[in-house]
């Protein structure tokens, strides 16, 4: 009998699913910046909406790069996942630590889209659990502020 839960049998969406939660380990999870592991993960032709801003490829490497300028000890705690086709929707929570003092914690509703085992899109929403007012755009932040 064939193990089912070998990568090469999973169902589209649970290989998805796991796509995000890689990417999170490795792109965010990190406090180095190395857009290497960015492109492994996300499409040229990414676009993220988030505090009502829109980032395109290069907006979405300058935000990884702030943030990481700006917290460290990223960890991310999923609440739940769902998954269908090339569609992933999660909710999650983040927590870390400000470089400059003082620790921050949001909750993010996200919806993601992967073509081609690249992450496309993602849209999401935020709220501000813990930090202060000036932390509430640290979800779409860039260095252009």
């Amino acid at each position: 009998m064939s193990d089912q839960s070998s990568s090469s049998l999973q169902d589209p969406a649970d290989q998805n699913k796991l796509l995000i939660r890689k990417m999170f380990r490795d792109v965010l999870e990190k406090d180095s910046f190395d857009e290497a592991v960015i492109v492994r993960y996300f499409s040229p032709s990414y676009i993220q909406h988030a505090d009502g801003k829109t980032l395109d490829f290069a907006g979405f490497v300058d935000h990884v790069r702030e943030l990481k300028r700006i917290v460290t000890n990223l960890r991310f705690t999923f609440e739940h996942m769902l998954a269908e086709g090339d569609k992933v929707m999660d909710i999650h929570r983040v927590e870390g630590k400000k470089r400059s003092g003082g620790k921050i914690a949001v909750r993010l509703f996200s919806l993601w889209i992967i073509k081609d085992g690249k992450i496309v899109l993602c849209d999401e929403l935020s709220h501000v659990v813990a930090g202060s007012p000036e932390d509430r755009d640290l979800g779409s932040r860039t260095s252009k502020r």
